[in-house]
């Protein structure tokens, strides 16, 4: 259970790394910053003061109010005075420079700790230094985050939100019109609570932070809405470990075990401004591993919280839930969980304690139109059902669906304009090998019904279930390490990968081709590919059974 007082400990703890990553040489240009992992100083590691800044001021801490935590936090502030960019803004060194969105990650970093050093100004004269050197930085980085926009879909409310806590503590600045043209634009969600990054390992957290600060200083309690939603869908993507479903992000956490743990501090908002103990709960999931000192800037603004305690609400193990408008089916049966995705070219995945079955892929050598996406998903009985209908999508010029031979065209032709006149040429087609794939939740696992339609006749067609390595994989004749790189045939019969008693089981296997590398299907280096090899026409169900394997038993537990 989260509670302030060990959040404080751990901070105590995070302050002495903090202070070691100072640079304290006066001769260099970078006196007062922050190394990071990088060996980069940049200004925009002015963010690392925030732990400083609360350690000196909570009184339960065991820095409050030393002399040499002040002298650092202004020599970090004199630092980023010396760095900033003209326009105000910092400069993150690995990509963005004269940044407008990550000097907002600054603001919305150091916020906090002016709110909290304004509190104790009258009666402390190093808060009144901290206060006036850090809000100094935030405000005359708001004339910067007006002017200098965003690359990202997150970037807009990580400004909102420092602008609106920046105008909190100098309501003079003139950003108002800003602010309200940001939110003009609508909240980047879906009705199933997924924002448009689908970001659970790291861009949610953001958001969702974002717009609990703006709800708060704006008084717009309506954008808590979206967190709200956002927060519901979150824990039903979460494994049984607390890693999270990333197979669908569009950033950079993509196909990680993720643990999301800067979620936490959004659902211990939540949790205190709704006295929710289902939202409390989660947040004590994440704190367990690891997510604690996020929250400590909710008990900062929030003083309150310190001394309000959320009855629990268990979570639960056991579900399936169907997402429809972001083409999401999520099942739980305790220590195992799937996910089927519409969209993706992996439809399926599952996850049991350490045993990850990474992606079941659908693939053939019809033409370019082989590797499967679910293009239609809909709810269907204990489970969804997707189509592949057989676009070709390597020719962006016309939506083109099946096999096509282009034909002569009575227009002359170069390496200029090629495909420009490729889009106008009558072609002779043929017919689309269209994949229907049922993903339905059985006893102990669950039942994936493919049927193709279409096309032609003798196709080479390929199941393919791509493991995460570590374990290792056994059938009825063969026991070998699940290394990556590795591809393996199942010829007949079942494929058990366990790590530890952790296994997961596929198969029936088959072999009518041995096609190590598909044309057109994605090769992925980094697991282990197991292989069942068909022939079109295919009506076939490829069954995944998931739990603890007993030697002794010879089977699940």
């Amino acid at each position: 259970m989260i509670a302030y007082a060990p959040l404080v400990g751990e901070l105590d703890q995070q302050v002495e790394g903090v202070l070691t990553r100072q640079v304290l040489d006066a001769e260099s240009p970078y006196c007062g910053g922050f190394m990071d992992g990088d060996r980069l100083v940049g200004s925009q590691s002015i963010s690392a003061v925030a732990s400083l800044g609360y350690a000196y001021l909570l009184p339960e801490s065991r820095h409050y109010r030393s002399e040499l935590l002040l002298q650092r936090i202004l020599l970090a502030a004199e630092f980023a005075r010396r760095q900033r960019n003209p326009s105000g803004c910092f400069d993150l060194l690995t990509t963005n420079f004269d940044s407008a969105p990550d000097t907002g990650f600054v603001v919305q970093a150091i916020a906090p700790v002016v709110f909290a050093a304004r509190q104790q100004a009258p009666e402390d004269e190093g808060a009144v230094k901290i206060a006036d050197a850090l809000g100094e930085l935030i405000q005359t980085a708001a004339p910067g985050m007006v002017a200098g926009g965003f690359h990202t879909p997150n970037h807009r409310w990580v400004l909102v939100a420092a602008l609106a806590q920046a105008q909190a503590l100098y309501p003079e600045l003139a950003v108002s019109a800003t602010v309200d043209a940001y939110l003009d634009e609508g909240i980047d969600i879906n009705a199933d609570g997924e924002y448009s990054e689908r970001s659970t390992g790291v861009y949610n957290a953001v958001v969702n932070r974002a717009l609990i600060r703006a709800a708060h200083v704006l008084a717009r309690p309506d954008l808590l809405a979206p967190v709200r939603r956002n927060l519901d869908l979150s824990y039903h993507l979460l494994h049984a470990d607390a890693t999270a479903v990333t197979s669908i992000s569009k950033r950079q956490d993509r196909d990680t075990r993720a643990l999301p743990t800067g979620l936490a501090d959004g659902y211990h908002a939540l949790a205190h401004l709704d006295d929710n103990g289902f939202y409390a709960a989660v947040a004590d999931l994440l704190v367990a591993c690891g997510g604690g000192l996020i929250c400590l800037p909710n008990y900062v603004l929030h003083p309150e919280w310190q001394a309000t305690c959320i009855e629990r609400t268990p979570l639960p193990e056991r579900y399936s839930r169907v997402y429809p408008a972001s083409g999401l089916w999520r099942v739980r049966q305790g220590a195992v969980s799937a996910t089927a995705a519409a969209g993706l070219t992996a439809p399926f995945s599952a996850v049991c304690g350490q045993a990850e079955l990474a992606a079941v892929k659908i693939s053939s050598t019809y033409f370019a139109t082989g590797q499967f996406v679910g293009e239609e998903f809909a709810a269907a009985g204990n489970g969804v059902r997707m189509q592949h209908k057989g676009r070709n999508r390597i020719y962006p010029e016309r939506d083109y669906v099946g096999g096509i031979y282009w034909l002569p065209v009575a227009e002359q032709v170069d390496a200029q304009n090629w495909q420009e006149v490729r889009g106008r040429r009558p072609t002779y087609e043929l017919p689309p090998l269209k994949v229907e794939l049922h993903v339905e939740e059985v006893a102990g696992g669950f039942d994936l019904h493919i049927r193709t339609a279409g096309g032609v006749d003798g196709v080479p067609f390929q199941i393919e279930g791509v493991f995460a390595p570590g374990g290792t994989l056994e059938m009825d004749s063969a026991l070998v390490e699940g290394r990556a790189g590795q591809t393996v045939f199942l010829k007949a019969g079942y494929a058990l990968y366990r790590v530890g008693d952790d296994a997961i089981r596929i198969g029936p296997g088959a072999m009518e081709h041995t096609i190590w590398r598909m044309r057109n299907s994605e090769i992925d280096e980094g697991r282990l590919r197991v292989l069942i090899a068909l022939r079109t026409p295919v009506a076939r169900t490829l069954e995944i059974r998931c739990g603890q394997w007993s030697d002794a038993l010879g089977g699940f537990l």
